[in-house]
């Protein structure tokens, strides 16, 4: 991605790019897409996939310290789509714009040899908080708790019912939600998390060319998640590495940090150089690669 940001930019025809959502004049337009075997499979309720592709468009707006209003979504299906799957799919997406306040403005529908969504969402442009303005000094925060969706995708493939808690975290996740007024005026840089904790804060460091350390101790560990892994050590390990999860990874100003007034977890420091450490040591995680 890196690489086509290089070369958009040189080429003189790219914005701003890098961050969860493109700031366009005065709103904030994130687009997300998902791809049948990639983000979701046969093990996946249809209703599931529509409600992922909105929620995580949306969140890419809230990581911007804004609020979407409303989605654009486009669609590839198969010529022999079954009207179950058509109205499952749009079930979850109705399901997910009436949770989170969401007007659908247009789209596409077009035949595809496989299934993909595509959801533009839209929004005011809001506080602009971007990857690159967090400073040495900073704490590091989270605002909920990590790995619970890595864990329900595991377990659902494990055969695991549905209605179970961290299946569920992973079907139908939640967003940052509250007022946007408690957390974004106290907040120095913020991405969304559903690359996983390490890797966002990875690109955190780089935009902001700074260090990120993360202690472990301070780390939220749902209880669910400690027994599902069975070891604080394997629990760590999904909660730094786990994607999937929708909640929102920031920096905020020591002297600004007590001012938050919606619950986050303080999970460690930003100081000078370059890269992310556990406990003071480089991590070394390199992440998920759609094209390796």
């Amino acid at each position: 991605m890196d690489k086509l940001f290089d070369y958009l930019a040189k080429a003189g025809i790219a914005g701003d790019l890098g961050d969860d959502a493109a700031m366009i004049g005065r709103m904030a337009v994130s687009v997300d897409s998902y791809s049948e075997g990639i983000h979701f499979n046969s093990l996946v309720p249809d209703d599931s996939i529509g409600y992922r592709a909105v929620t995580g468009a949306v969140s890419d707006i809230a990581a911007m310290g804004s609020e979407a209003k409303y989605v654009l979504i486009s669609m590839g299906l198969p010529r022999r789509v079954s009207d179950r799957k058509f109205f499952g799919l749009y079930g979850g997406i109705k399901k997910a714009c009436r949770k989170w306040h969401l007007s659908v403005e247009g789209g596409d529908i077009v035949a595809s040899r496989s299934l993909y969504i595509s959801v533009c969402a839209i929004g005011p442009a809001g506080k602009n908080i971007r990857r690159s303005t967090a400073g040495s000094g900073d704490i590091l925060f989270i605002t909920s708790y990590p790995g619970l969706a890595a864990a329900g995708l595991e377990l659902l493939k494990e055969g695991a019912d549905k209605k179970n808690i961290l299946v569920k975290k992973f079907l139908y996740p939640d967003i940052f939600s509250d007022d946007g007024e408690k957390l974004f005026p106290f907040v120095s840089a913020l991405m969304d998390s559903s690359d996983g904790l390490i890797e966002s804060c990875q690109s955190i460091s780089r935009a902001s060319s700074v260090a990120v350390n993360i202690d472990s101790a301070l780390l939220p560990l749902k209880k669910e998640l400690l027994v599902f892994c069975g070891s604080r050590k394997k629990t760590l390990k999904m909660a730094l590495e786990g994607g999937e999860d929708y909640y929102l990874i920031g920096t905020s100003p020591a002297s600004k940090f007590a001012k938050i007034k919606t619950p986050v977890f303080r999970i460690g420091t930003v100081t000078s150089g370059r890269g992310v450490f556990l406990d003071g040591n480089e991590t070394g995680y390199k992440g998920f690669r759609h094209f390796k």
